[in-house]
């Protein structure tokens, strides 16, 4: 399902779209590189979904000049949208930005037909004034999306400590290569049952989010647990939310239910406050909030900025 938002004007013909989305992930079959080798598979290709209205939104008729020349991918992941710009566009050069050094290694390997046109940095769209000028390119440019959230590859690999599905450490951050930033780990393990709360009741809208925070704080300070991987996290709060249902619903019949539920297909009772971390770890919605103000200013005359959202707070 998608939704697209009209877009409005920030400032004389400089234009806001965005639309809701989700992505998807396959293995690429026809490039042989060594980015996924840890973890067993091929190079990943990001499959972007919503490709013709993102061509539409970026055609021709929309520039004075018969077509973007400069065009900025703000959240490059593997390169999916970039390939079908380039590909639109022959006359376009484009810049690849991603706070994933991993992530954007891979974009470099995907895009590789396109180096005469394609430039690469890794940072962030908050400081697209950098990269411009690092890339060569002017400071305003005709055409700047940004696709925002995780990239599936996140969730994929367990060394990212991203998923509630698979075992790995506690991790969640965009750039591993940053010392400086706080993993999931070292929020779970030090932050206050009042500021656990409000992650997981602001960031994953979680109903359980004061129990789920008292049981942790309580693990750490009765018990001396240390929540080191994606497993600690997960089986402490499916505890927790198996004692609550057995409280309030009663423990036998509607707990067998339950269970024929959950390998039906639902939803972990740990995806929402795992969510929240990453979220609270890599500080997405201010990310999100200072750089859409930033990207407007680069926007050249009749410059369109595009962004695709896939949580309520963005």
């Amino acid at each position: 399902m998608w939704r697209h938002v009209p877009h409005y004007i920030l400032q004389p013909s400089r234009h806001v779209f965005s639309w809701s989305l989700s992505r998807a992930v396959v293995p690429c079959a026809n490039v042989s590189t060594n980015c996924g080798e840890k973890d067993g598979f091929d190079c990943p290709v990001h499959v972007p979904v919503l490709l013709r209205e993102t061509l539409a939104a970026f055609s021709r008729k929309r520039f004075d000049t018969g077509g973007p020349r400069h065009f900025v991918d703000g959240t490059a992941g593997f390169g999916g949208h970039s390939r079908a710009m380039l590909q639109h566009f022959p006359d376009v050069k484009l810049l690849c930005v991603d706070r994933d050094p991993e992530v954007l290694r891979i974009a470099q390997t995907n895009l590789a037909d396109f180096q005469d046109r394609v430039r690469f940095s890794n940072g962030s769209y908050n400081d697209l004034e950098m990269h411009l000028k690092m890339a060569g390119f002017p400071k305003e440019v005709d055409g700047i999306l940004v696709d925002l959230g995780a990239n599936s590859f996140h969730f994929d690999t367990a060394r990212r400590g991203f998923s509630v599905l698979h075992d790995g450490p506690l991790d969640m951050r965009f750039n591993q290569q940053d010392a400086q930033a706080q993993t999931a780990a070292n929020a779970v393990n030090t932050l206050s049952e009042v500021q656990l709360t409000k992650i997981f009741r602001d960031f994953g809208e979680e109903k359980l989010a004061k129990e789920f925070a008292k049981a942790i704080v309580r693990e750490r300070e009765e018990r001396g647990k240390v929540f080191e991987t994606t497993r600690d996290l997960r089986e402490s709060i499916e505890r927790i939310a198996n004692m609550w249902k057995s409280v309030k619903k009663g423990k036998n019949k509607k707990k067998k239910k339950s269970n024929r539920a959950s390998k039906a297909g639902s939803t972990h009772p740990a995806t929402r406050c795992f969510q929240a971390l990453r979220i609270h770890v890599n500080d997405e919605l201010n990310h999100v909030e200072r750089g859409v103000k930033k990207l407007v200013n680069h926007l050249a005359p009749n410059g369109r900025l595009g962004t695709m959202l896939l949580h309520f707070g963005q």
